[in-house]
């Protein structure tokens, strides 16, 4: 007969374990350990402690950020799977010395230490910078959208949102009509009235939900010139809808700054907002706040079309950076792009998606027949326009006006072809620069840059800068979703996945006589 080893399961066993020997020598758990019990001082983490002389007693924070950065370089980002890794995960264990936080704790620690982490960020940045992982020549600017703990489907301007709440309302009002209409129908069972009974609370609770959010919270107004209204979020309102290739999302875009030398993140932050030109400045004045006002002495920044606007650039070229920052037409003149049939084809595509009937089908200024020095102007009808006067000013600079009369906008047989609405107080409307008042635009200098042999090649370097930092905490470090709402609590996850990132960094590429 066979003779095996026994494989009872069912049974108990001493250890005889030590903490240290589990993690290893030279492992990333082990650095983890060793920096943040030796290295850096977490005495910002202590002020919301006041256990002292009554309460139980606290984890230390050292024991749970090893834990949760731990966590997060494995993938993991839900505390309730944290807390079950520190009971059966051998790592895990030793991380935590034993002991088995709650996931409320785990969660509380994140959401309540979010200002602390600023603090924390730029110690392990310092470090990094010490251990010589900054080169400090190029410096890649880009953003990445992240979803929030928040349904899109909260989402609207006020007036949307009172008509979604009007709309509950009334839902609920026909379902109770109709309930009182066959209060004499004797078939109708008790669990159908049941159910009836909890979809008109639920009607009625979300419609005041909205008035609620309504009634206490002003409206939200846009970045750019026009001020206008953006839509709100109720179940977090500093959040925005977004559009990533993955469809629309409700979360924040998380701007962050890498170094070209080892993709050391020198800084991050997170925007409710889905434009990311107004999040440029900041992100400048952030690599100057962590590595010193002379930084960008000799560095250069790099950053895509998605921040460049005349206000950016004008602050680029009045504070003397050297930046490259392309408009969104650069890839147009370039000839590689002109030549290349599958850029051409892609373009097209794009075009078909953004353009719709209506400006697709309207006669542009172009097609109007202008005379610069008899300021004349014929439509496409051969009617003539109305001079308004060459003072309009746009960014361009100043423009001559001109506009259809009321009574042939009226009766034009071209009239849905000109204009995207029906012709009511007044006609057409088109404009021309004047060119003796073209403004010189600090876009247009940086359009030189970017066109120049030297400017594209200095370029192409932000793409493998920046890329790779989103590409290891979005897809190895698993994080395609915050699971936290408003933007400080946010921010605090998203610093942590960057200190992540750059401790890793640190543990592979960094002089380690300075770590022992």
């Amino acid at each position: 007969m066979s003779n095996f080893i026994p494989t009872n399961l069912n049974q108990s066993l001493f250890f005889d374990l030590n903490y240290l020997e589990v993690l290893g020598d030279d492992t990333f758990e082990y650095f983890l350990y060793q920096l943040l019990e030796t290295e850096i001082d977490l005495s910002a983490f202590y002020d919301i402690y006041k256990n002292n002389k009554v309460g139980r007693k606290a984890y230390h924070p050292a024991l749970l950020l090893r834990v949760i950065f731990y966590a997060y370089y494995r993938g993991m980002i839900s505390s309730r799977e944290i807390e079950r890794a520190c009971k059966t995960d051998l790592k895990f264990i030793a991380l935590a010395a034993g002991t088995q936080p709650h996931f409320t704790t785990l969660a509380n620690f994140v959401s309540t230490h979010s200002e602390t982490m600023k603090d924390l960020f730029h110690r392990i940045l310092l470090i990094c910078d010490q251990s010589n992982l900054i080169g400090k020549e190029h410096f890649a600017i880009d953003g990445c959208k992240i979803a929030c703990d928040a349904s899109r489907q909260w989402s609207g301007t006020h007036k949307e949102l009172a008509k979604k709440s009007d709309k509950l309302k009334k839902t609920a009002n026909r379902i109770i009509e109709r309930h009182k209409d066959n209060d004499s129908d004797k078939s109708d069972g008790n669990g159908q009235h049941k159910e009836e009974k909890q979809k008109i609370e639920t009607l009625l609770m979300n419609a005041k939900k909205i008035d609620d959010f309504l009634n206490t919270n002003e409206k939200r107004i846009g970045v750019g010139k026009q001020k206008n209204e953006v839509q709100s979020n109720i179940t977090d309102n500093e959040s925005a809808k977004m559009k990533t290739n993955k469809g629309m999302t409700q979360g924040y875009v998380c701007v962050t700054v890498a170094d070209d030398k080892r993709q050391i993140i020198v800084n991050a932050d997170s925007y409710g907002m889905g434009t990311e030109h107004t999040t440029l400045i900041p992100s400048i004045e952030g690599i100057k706040k962590y590595l010193g006002n002379d930084v960008l002495d000799s560095a250069v920044i790099t950053a895509d079309t998605g921040f460049s606007s005349e206000s950016n650039m004008k602050y680029i070229f009045e504070n003397k950076i050297d930046a490259v920052i392309p408009d969104n037409q650069y890839r147009k003149r370039d000839e590689k792009f002109i030549k290349s049939e599958t850029y051409n084809e892609k373009q097209a595509e794009r075009n078909n998606e953004r353009i719709d009937t209506k400006s697709k089908n309207k006669y542009k200024a172009s097609v109007f027949k202008f005379d610069s020095e008899l300021n004349t102007c014929v439509c496409p009808n051969n009617k003539s326009m109305r001079y308004m006067g060459d003072h309009y000013e746009t960014t361009a600079g100043l423009n001559k006006r001109f506009v259809g009369e009321l009574k042939d906008c009226r009766n034009c047989p071209l009239q849905q072809k000109c204009m995207h609405n029906p012709v009511k107080e007044k006609g057409r409307q088109v404009s021309f620069l004047r060119d003796d008042k073209r403004t010189v635009k600090f876009m247009d200098i940086m359009k030189e840059k970017i066109d120049s042999a030297a400017g594209r090649r200095i370029y192409s370097k932000r793409m493998w800068t920046i890329e790779p930092v989103f590409g290891n905490i979005c897809s190895n470090k698993k994080l395609s979703k915050s699971n936290l709402r408003g933007k400080t609590k946010v921010n605090g996850q998203w610093l942590m996945y960057c200190m992540i990132h750059n401790l890793e960094k640190l543990w592979k590429y960094g002089e380690r006589e300075l770590m022992a």
